[in-house]
């Protein structure tokens, strides 16, 4: 069940702060949990391109193999689709307040302005290839149900097998076709975020057999990580696996941490996630500039075991953790979510809490 912003006057207050309790934070969880992930598959970059040019050997290489297994494509896919789930929100309370879609269409616009910036400061970007791929989702949305959810899977799934057989097999189709099967894979995974999130997969209410998800795509991961072992550690048989089969991990991820953050133990212990969840944007770009400053540096004193490169990135997240809830005990949003939202609606939207608003907004699921 999507939440529905609980504004009694839409054409007066258009542009107020939605109410913390239209929230789902189990979305947030998530949402954090996919940045910090990106952050842990990205990290070598980041040394590497801070002058770490030798390939990893010995127990560096075992440990980034294990990074592979666990994180990579895996979190990219939860990127994607929670990026469908936001897209399924924010249409529904466009269509609740009865604005036009042009505001979404502005939205992205900037997001995609956001992804330029971000390539120009060196970090590996995704926001200028969603914000395209979440404006050709919009007339897809239009399709009858069956249709949407074929094409979605379809286009999830399809890119994978076929890159897979050419990766690993004799399968040769044109060279200017990968690029565009990594587009239309990262459609899919958005088409099944938005699909899943309009039939609830986030209320606890749900008919989605969120457990026997769960309990099938944990199946399908074991073969999935035994063969990509099986491929040699660092071979780039074993990345091409991890990375190409990365849908089906990435659904149990997902869906256990759905069926976990409905426990009283999950939320206690994953809630620190939340708040750096709901500033993923600018935690997003903060990472590659934190990054591209101070990774020079540590580098310049020589080698960054993997280890070291690990404790990095758990120093990054936590720090940005500590950030993002300090912020948000004073402001409504994140400081690029702020700027985002005052561009979608091109009205200027309070950013500081009113001295007798101020509070922690309250937690659900």
């Amino acid at each position: 069940m999507i939440h529905e912003p609980a504004h009694a006057n839409p054409a007066t207050d258009r542009t107020q702060p939605s109410n913390p309790k239209d929230r789902i934070v189990s979305i947030d969880v998530i949402r954090g949990i996919a940045i910090a992930g990106i952050l842990l598959i990205n990290i070598n970059y980041f040394l590497s391109q801070a002058g770490q040019t030798e390939d990893p050997v010995g127990t560096d290489a075992v440990i980034w193999q294990i990074v592979d297994d666990v994180a990579l494509g895996k979190f990219h896919f939860i990127f994607a689709f929670l990026f469908g789930t936001g897209v399924f929100i924010f249409l529904s309370r466009l269509r609740a307040k009865n604005r036009s879609a042009w505001v979404y269409v502005r939205r992205m616009i900037i997001l995609i302005a956001a992804g330029v910036i971000n390539s120009a400061l060196g970090g590996i970007d995704v926001l200028a290839s969603y914000g395209v791929l979440a404006l050709l989702l919009l007339p897809l949305t239009r399709l009858p149900r069956w249709a949407f959810v074929f094409l979605g899977v379809a286009a999830a799934a399809v890119p994978d097998v076929l890159q897979l057989a050419s990766s690993l097999g004799d399968l040769q189709p044109p060279a200017l076709l990968f690029p565009i099967l990594s587009y239309v894979r990262t459609l899919g995974h958005m088409m099944l975020g938005f699909w899943l999130t309009g039939l609830g997969l986030y209320s606890a209410a749900t008919r989605i057999p969120v457990t026997g998800i769960f309990v099938l795509s944990l199946l399908g991961s074991v073969p999935i990580w035994i063969w990509t072992t099986a491929a040699g550690t660092g071979s780039t048989e074993a990345h091409e696996i991890a990375f190409r089969t990365a849908l089906v991990p990435g659904l149990m991820y997902v869906t256990g941490l759905i069926l976990l953050l409905r426990t009283r133990f999950g939320r206690k212990c994953l809630s620190f996630l939340r708040l750096y969840g709901r500033m993923a944007f600018s935690n997003y770009l903060g990472q590659t500039v934190i990054c591209v400053l101070v990774l020079p540096l540590l580098t310049g004193l020589g080698h960054i075991s993997a280890v070291d490169g690990l404790v990095i990135w758990a120093v990054i997240v936590l720090a940005q953790c500590a950030f993002s809830t300090v912020w948000l005990r004073y402001f409504r949003y994140g400081p690029l979510e702020w700027v985002w939202r005052c561009g979608t609606y091109w009205e200027f939207t309070p950013l500081r809490y009113a001295p007798d608003t101020r509070a922690e907004p309250a937690a659900q699921s």
